[in-house]
């Protein structure tokens, strides 16, 4: 190994790791307002606290192998080899950096689901109980139930409430990175079931 080789390896673990770190994660539904906490802001905040020290890791082992070539920098030779050899280690380096990205984002987004998950589910059981109650008593809502002969029209309360129960169903899905592959509201919440009451 000589000094050119050490940098060219370094230079690319560091501009990775900086890369990473500085293009931060985009969730579109941070746009979007809440009553409350943003449960999408809850879900982003834990994905980049992960992955920022995950890639400033791979950062700090760059820094490291600079370090090491200027403490041991006698023992080390300038240049060794050709400039189509240091072609390739530029280029293969460039491969091995790729690779490092998509493992430890895999490995980030596994790390982070592990701390926004107990957090999410938390932030979203009420609305869950919600489009629980009203898929389980035939549209209605817990504080219509009790009145629900006096309303002057059942049906378009009643359609309006598995609407929001739909909405509800629909972020909770979203928030977990669940694909509903039904409409049946029954269903997505049995899908759900395990989350909120396992």
């Amino acid at each position: 190994m000589d000094k050119t080789t050490l940098n060219l390896v370094s230079m690319v673990l560091g501009g990775t790791g900086l890369f990473v770190v500085l293009t931060k994660f985009n969730v579109p539904e941070l746009n979007k307002s809440f009553f409350g906490t943003n449960p999408f802001a809850i879900k982003r905040d834990e994905i980049e606290s992960v992955m920022t020290w995950l890639f400033t890791t791979l950062t700090l082992v760059a820094l490291l192998i600079q370090v090491g070539a200027l403490i041991f920098d006698a023992q080390i030779e300038e240049r060794l080899h050709t400039t189509y050899f240091y072609v390739f280690v530029f280029m293969g380096s460039l491969v091995v950096a790729g690779i490092l990205v998509l493992l430890l984002t895999v490995m980030g987004n596994k790390l982070a689901r592990d701390r926004w998950l107990p957090k999410i589910v938390e932030s979203q059981m009420e609305i869950y109980e919600t489009a629980k109650f009203i898929s389980e008593n035939n549209g209605w809502r817990k504080e219509q139930l009790l009145s629900k002969d006096t309303i002057a029209d059942p049906d378009r309360d009643r359609s309006a409430n598995r609407q929001t129960a739909d909405k509800y169903c629909e972020q909770i899905e979203k928030l977990l990175d669940i694909n509903p592959n039904t409409n049946d509201l029954s269903q997505r919440l049995m899908r759900l079931k395990s989350y909120f009451e396992g």
